[in-house]
């Protein structure tokens, strides 16, 4: 037996384990290989659009990491059963003849051992390699089922965050059109129901996000579609409310649950934000002319007004 294409095979399909384990079994995110596989093949979508946000390039970049990951996962643990195989070159032989297997015949063997495609022309030749062999069959079977689950719960969570985008841009295209969207003269009471919706649709994705890294890489073209634009407006408008001294009880609750909901997705984002905030730029103080042509009343010459937004 050649020892060391055993224990190079074993380490291919612990880590490669390993990888699916963290990836799919974890709330915390992907697997380090996985995450450094995800982030190169960004990367190269980026480059390739020329690093243009609206490139209908990047739409693509989602589905085609999913699609590298699941093949990168398999490969390995195809790779490292085969390189199990060929440390006996007895292990493996032909069902009918006995003869001993070829490195090819020994590859296909991994290939539909891990399947479960269970064929029978090639068979194990004495205890340790029957183990193996159903060993590996079960691995096969949970990881890569379990992996195809996993890739439907991120198409889910990609759904919820293509909703969150279209939700709020139906709410108004911008900060102002949403607040005054929702006064109706003396309040702006009707607003709670979709601060309180978005409450709940922000601290889902939040916990999408953390799950699911992978969904920040599924790229809309379409403005209407994209979250972080439509998070940063509603942060906005819920700033000018909650900092403009918006006397409406029936909108205290809701107002205080979306800000909480920001600040949690926010929070969860920030490993992709700038390191150093005080470098980060400082953004603008919205502009309320539209609201004081409307004759929505702001309190937005008390202390901390400006302060509070920027925040």
């Amino acid at each position: 037996m050649t020892y060391l294409y055993f224990v190079a095979g074993s380490l291919i399909f612990m880590v490669t384990a390993a990888e699916i384990i963290k990836t799919v079994f974890s709330t915390q995110g992907g697997g380090a290989i996985t995450t450094k596989l995800t982030k190169a093949i960004w990367a190269l979508f980026f480059f390739g659009s020329r690093k243009k946000g609206d490139a209908r390039l990047l739409e693509y970049a989602g589905p085609s990491i999913l699609i590298v990951v699941l093949i990168c996962w398999i490969a390995g643990l195809w790779l490292g059963l085969f390189l199990m195989l060929m440390a006996d070159q007895s292990s493996i032989v032909s069902s009918t003849t006995q003869i001993a297997t070829t490195p090819l015949e020994k590859l296909y063997y991994a290939g539909f051992t891990l399947s479960t495609l269970g064929v029978g022309d090639y068979k194990s030749t004495n205890d340790f390699w029957r183990i193996l062999t159903s060993v590996a069959s079960f691995t096969g079977l949970v990881f890569i089922t379990s992996a195809i689950t996993y890739f439907v719960q991120v198409l889910s969570a990609v759904s919820l965050q293509s909703k969150l985008g279209l939700y709020v841009n139906a709410m108004g295209k911008t900060p102002q059109e949403i607040i005054v969207n929702g006064h109706n003269g003396p309040d702006f009471e009707q607003l709670a129901p979709q601060f309180l919706t978005l409450s709940e649709m922000l601290f889902e994705h939040s916990i999408n996000h953390q799950s699911f890294p992978v969904i920040h890489y599924f790229h809309a073209s379409d403005p209407g579609q994209t979250v972080i634009p439509a998070v940063v407006r509603i942060d906005e408008a819920s700033g000018v409310l909650a900092h403009g001294s918006v006397k409406s009880n029936n909108l205290q609750l809701p107002l205080k649950m979306l800000r909480a909901s920001l600040d949690t997705y926010v929070g969860m984002v920030k490993g992709g934000l700038e390191d150093n905030p005080a470098k980060a730029e400082k953004p603008p103080t919205p502009n309320l002319s539209m609201l004081r042509e409307r004759g929505i009343a702001l309190e937005v010459n008390r202390p901390g007004f400006c302060g509070g937004l920027n925040s």
